[in-house]
């Protein structure tokens, strides 16, 4: 793909400067910590044809801070029934992944949060290219849960329930053999629901941009973005961000990407200016790929509310060719979002890490085991109007029983 890395949920995972892969070539999902365990498999490329996977899954999950608020620690062990089901399309011209999951949840001892839909997860991702020198791309993902660092990009207002959509649509042109010209559109919609201290948000986004690949190795161009975010607590913002970027393989298996310049942003009456750009390392490995990246922006910090100056530092691991059946990721990062103005209605000082580690096995055709650990650790600033410390720890392991169905 091209810089601008659209079917890709930044700042979860680097974006990938190359050629145009062939029509033939699935696209690459979200970032493997963007998947539920249960959809763990879309990670892997899919065969030809048309697959259709039918499953359920059954886990257990010991939580330490189910209310995701220190001063309110409690602990539980939960039982989850996850019905599945995973499409892929794999054609000359087009490809289509898509996966949906829901979970009914027991708990052990909070009783009164049973509910057959505690949990909803759907992955969508795909491409139509009608010409050599054309195509178009969509990705879309769902997300309902009633922990809300899980739903609102990494931050937490604490249990409550909510759901969040991002969907992207896009199209990526070749004019030449050097010369590559790209446009999408975001939209993004986080929503916290009854009880609870989250922010409703809207943001929507015009992606553009210009690529000209000078020699085998260097690629530079110019990009423009515009977004709208319409929050609830804030109001509406809008940010210019004109880019440059520069994309260098430095050997055959690691690319270097930088993508920068100002962003201009004018709310309340006042315009700010402040850096934005993303800059990473990708490298292929035998068995998967590695990538780090610091990325910077205006965005919204999920519940929170109102536009922030967001830090990102991040990094994946994902092993998916070292043993057959075997799909493996770790998936640090670390975010740090401030207000961008003292004139906003609250003020945000909030940084969170967040250590994600998944894993699946295949043990048969219809058979596989699953398990995953997560660490979320979450600060606000004494400055902040929201003040809530977090620190949480989720161990999940769990048998996945589906057959897959081919359809040539």
């Amino acid at each position: 793909m091209a810089s601008y890395g659209w079917c890709q949920q930044a700042p979860q995972s680097a974006p990938k400067e190359e050629p145009l892969p062939p029509a033939a070539e699935p696209l690459p999902g979200p970032a493997l910590g963007a998947y539920p365990l249960e959809l763990l498999g879309l990670a892997t490329p899919p065969r030809g044809g048309t697959t259709l996977t039918p499953s359920l899954a059954i886990s257990e999950e010991y939580n330490d801070n189910i209310f995701l608020d220190n001063s309110n620690r409690h602990w539980d062990l939960i039982t989850s029934f996850s019905p599945a089901l995973v499409l892929t399309v794999n054609r000359p011209s087009y490809s289509l992944n898509v996966g949906y999951t829901f979970s009914g949840q027991l708990y052990a001892k909070e009783e009164r949060f049973n509910n057959v839909f505690e949990h909803q997860g759907l992955i969508a991702f795909g491409s139509y290219r009608p010409t050599s020198t054309l195509r178009f791309e969509v990705s879309d993902r769902f997300s309902y849960d009633h922990n809300t660092n899980v739903v609102a990009q990494g931050f937490s207002t604490g249990r409550q329930e909510s759901w969040s959509n991002s969907f992207t649509t896009g199209l990526l042109w070749n004019v030449t053999a050097q010369d590559t010209v790209g446009l999408a559109l975001r939209s993004s919609v986080v929503r916290f629901l009854g009880q609870g201290g989250g922010f409703n948000s809207d943001t929507y986004e015009i992606l553009t941009g210009y690529d000209h690949k000078f020699t085998g190795r260097l690629t530079a161009g110019f990009h423009y973005d515009f977004q709208y975010l319409d929050s609830q607590l804030d109001g509406v913002s809008t940010t210019h961000t004109p880019k440059v970027s520069f994309s260098y393989r430095l050997t055959p298996s690691l690319t270097a990407n930088i993508v920068g310049g100002p962003a201009i942003t004018q709310i309340h009456g006042e315009t700010t200016l402040s850096p934005a750009g993303v800059a990473s390392l990708v490298q292929d490995l035998r068995f998967g790929q590695a990538s780090i990246l610091y990325s910077r922006g205006v965005s919204v910090a999920g519940g929170f509310g109102g536009a922030t100056d967001t830090q990102t530092i991040s990094g994946v691991l994902a092993i998916s060719t070292w043993v057959r059946g075997l799909i493996l990721g770790i998936s640090p990062s670390y975010i740090i979002a401030d207000s961008l103005t003292s004139r906003q209605t609250a003020q945000i000082h909030v940084k969170t890490l967040t250590v994600d580690l998944k894993a699946s096995y295949q043990l048969a055709t219809a058979v596989s085991i699953f398990g995953g650990y997560s660490f979320f650790q979450q600060r606000t600033g004494s400055s902040s109007t929201t003040e809530l410390q977090v620190d949480q720890n989720r161990v999940t392991f769990g048998v996945q029983f589906g057959y897959p169905f081919h359809f040539n």
